[in-house]
């Protein structure tokens, strides 16, 4: 497969379908496109104010992007004919390709066969933005905006990635991208071509699978290298959730613990939520890798303090106390009214002083410890919050003198305004939206850290296939060969439906009964184990059927 460079950053971009054309070309002008955009349509003079192009031969040149707007036999047409053309790319939207099982499995075997060696997005995927070179190969609403640098997202839902452009949580996003099903372009090859751009400060993953485990480790180490965080939430943890990722996008979900495994060995950070996701994305870039877990927390609130307290008994975080002289002068600021410890109460009588807070935050902020936060509420909302942002001046202004990680963390989401968030940003604060979030955030900021300085794990090499083709075998056959060369195999037998009970009783209970002919049984439901009677049997068949 080509580089993706002329898929993530074009210069032409032919629009191939109907309606969705002028979607796409608002996209394209509402994120500063400043290239060549040619509308492809047999049927139409013009689109969004843009001549149309009858066909893909009536082109000025091969596009180095083609977003395909038409149903999946048009789409296979259409990558045949980019392809032997020399366009560099092309965006597959159409579904009902291998999300819809065997009739379009064979539909997605004769996209890949048209496309070649040209990369392709997709298919059943919703495009992707650039925003920091004004792309935006884009068939919907779109809430990214352009920027200098950022974090990218990378996700296999469209809807997902369509609802994570609207977030405004002060988070800058570099690219975002959809893959659907994978069927070329994987997100290992989205990563690999991002992480040579240094304005990717950040990757995030939504995952409903990892398509080539062993090429996804050797880039996540890459990135853990280069020190971009990646943090990835992967869904279909549970039976429900993997059936219907594989109704989704044709992905096999599941197996917790050997994707785990997977990236913990790749450094790759794993959150269970998507607000989680955006908020550890935003204190890794903020804070980076931490070299302890040692972290304060101040508020002017014993409930706070408490709940923050509370949070961290599931993280690896010490909330160690002050150093006894740092404890002191703390006291002294704070006129002996408050007992120190931590997280630190602080009180509110010296609300509204600025030069008070300066003091203390600077006094705090300069101890031992790895990160410092400070829990503070400021709604977008009228009224006189003067004091709120005294606040958080202070805490900039602390931090911009002890140059030490420090965040500012509201206890409710909506209670950090996108302004505030600027301007923490901008003073070097990192802003985080709940408590929880911020906790987790700095926990793996804290096992990145670990990471990066920790020696890489040792991988299998890499073995090649005896002859010149692989055998793919299935269970039966492998333990088939196994026996054969001498190694113990349980005893079991293969036979229909019709045969089990009859099997089942010369083999002797209790038997595990599997499907064959289908990958991942786990998953789907297709072993189960310890059937001890005939009735048992029975019943395991039914649900099998």
């Amino acid at each position: 497969m080509a580089r993706l460079s002329r898929l993530l950053r074009p210069e032409t971009v032919a629009l191939v379908g109907g309606s969705l054309v002028s979607r796409l070309v608002k996209s394209c002008e509402e994120m500063g496109f400043t290239g060549e955009i040619w509308p492809v349509n047999p049927d139409r003079k013009h689109l969004a104010g843009l001549e149309c192009f009858p066909d893909l031969g009536s082109l000025p040149s091969p596009p180095d992007a083609a977003f395909l707007a038409v149903n999946r036999e048009r789409t296979i047409e259409a990558v045949a004919t980019l392809a032997g053309m020399g366009a560099g790319s092309a965006v597959c939207y159409a579904s009902l390709f291998a999300e819809q099982g065997a009739d379009g499995a064979v539909y997605q075997r004769r996209l890949v066969e048209a496309a070649g060696e040209m990369p392709i997005l997709g298919p059943n995927c919703y495009g992707l933005v650039n925003a920091v070179d004004g792309v935006a190969l884009w068939p919907d609403l779109l809430g990214c905006e352009p920027v200098s640098e950022g974090v990218a997202l990378i996700s296999q839902s469209g809807n997902v990635g369509m609802n994570l452009s609207f977030q405004d949580r002060g988070l800058s996003v570099s690219h975002l991208v959809t893959v659907g099903n994978q069927a070329v372009v994987g997100i290992e090859d989205l990563m690999e071509e991002l992480l040579e751009d240094r304005r990717v400060k950040g990757i995030g993953l939504f995952l409903e699978a990892v398509r080539d485990p062993a090429r996804f480790l050797v880039v996540a180490r890459r990135a853990l290298a280069a020190r971009v965080p990646v943090v990835a939430l992967m869904v279909g943890r549970s039976r429900r959730g993997a059936e219907i990722a594989r109704s989704h996008t044709a992905s096999i979900s599941g197996m917790t613990q050997a994707y785990q495994a997977l990236f913990d060995q790749g450094g790759v950070m794993r959150v269970g939520a998507i607000p989680e996701m955006l908020e550890t994305l935003g204190v890794l870039v903020g804070v980076g890798p931490l070299r302890g877990n040692r972290i304060v927390s101040m508020s002017c609130s014993g409930g706070e303090a408490s709940h923050v307290a509370d949070l961290s008994q599931d993280t690896c975080l010490d909330f160690a106390p002050l150093p006894s002289g740092q404890a002191a002068r703390v006291g002294r600021i704070l006129e002996g009214r408050v007992k120190v410890g931590n997280p630190l109460d602080y009180h509110t009588f010296i609300w509204d002083d600025r030069a008070r807070l300066e003091r203390l935050f600077r006094e705090v902020t300069s101890g031992p410890q790895d990160a410092t936060m400070l829990v503070l509420d400021l709604p977008d909302r009228d009224g006189d919050f003067s004091a709120f942002w005294k606040t958080a001046r202070a805490m900039a202004t602390a931090r911009s003198t002890s140059g030490r990680p420090a965040l500012v963390v509201s206890g409710l989401p909506e209670n950090l305004s996108a302004d505030l968030a600027r301007e923490l940003t901008a003073a070097g604060v990192t802003p985080v939206r709940g408590i929880a979030e911020a906790l987790a955030g700095l926990d793996a900021a804290v096992r990145w850290g670990e990471a990066i300085h920790s020696q890489p794990p040792i991988s299998p090499a890499a073995v090649s296939p005896p002859g010149d083709r692989l055998i793919h075998l299935d269970e039966t056959q492998a333990k088939a060969r196994l026996r054969e060369w001498g190694l113990a195999v349980p005893r079991g037998m293969v036979v229909p439906v019709s045969g089990v009970e009859t099997a089942a009783a010369e083999i002797g209970y209790p038997v595990t009964i599997k499907m064959v002919g289908i990958d991942h049984k786990t998953e789907r439901a297709g072993v189960r184990v310890g059937v001890r009677t005939p009735a048992d049997l029975n019943l395991v068949l039914a649900e099998m059927s």
